[in-house]
């Protein structure tokens, strides 16, 4: 039976530690404060990120009814898998295993300071001179 989209992400939210927050402007699934998954709103699909581009490709040559990708995900390692194809207990499992991926990799790193860069500050600008007009000569010939 396939999966509806609220079905989906009902699911990926069930998953211990699970949280939905905006990622670029769409709602998607973190756990461990990464990304997990995001319901597509094109197409009838979820996204999932994997773990490189060769993985990426195996997937799609095995499974070409149930991996696809669209252009915007061509150079980015995600793929697309089609809710028409899974059903509640595939889906759930391959959430379960990214989210083991996920605990296993060390926290992101959020807010870190970057190293300051020295610059040579620059003299201020210093202000054109004005010119002032050129004063009227205030004395009268004598003729």
């Amino acid at each position: 039976m396939a999966l509806s989209k609220t079905d989906a992400r009902t699911l990926a939210l069930s998953l211990p530690g699970t949280e939905e927050r905006r990622w670029f402007t769409h709602m998607c699934v973190f756990i461990h404060d990464r990304f997990l998954t995001r319901v597509n709103d094109k197409e009838d699909a979820v996204l999932l990120q994997v773990g490189s581009m060769e993985m990426r490709e195996m997937m799609l040559e095995a499974e070409p009814a149930l991996f696809f990708v669209t252009d915007h995900y061509r150079n980015f390692p995600f793929v697309l898998v089609r809710l028409q194809a899974l059903t509640k207990t595939s889906l759930k499992q391959m959430l379960e295993g990214r989210a083991r991926q996920l605990a296993q990799m060390p926290p992101p790193r959020r807010g870190a300071k970057k190293k300051a860069v020295k610059r040579k500050k620059k003299a201020p600008a210093k202000k054109p001179a004005t010119r002032r007009p050129a004063a009227a000569n205030t004395k009268k010939k004598k003729t």
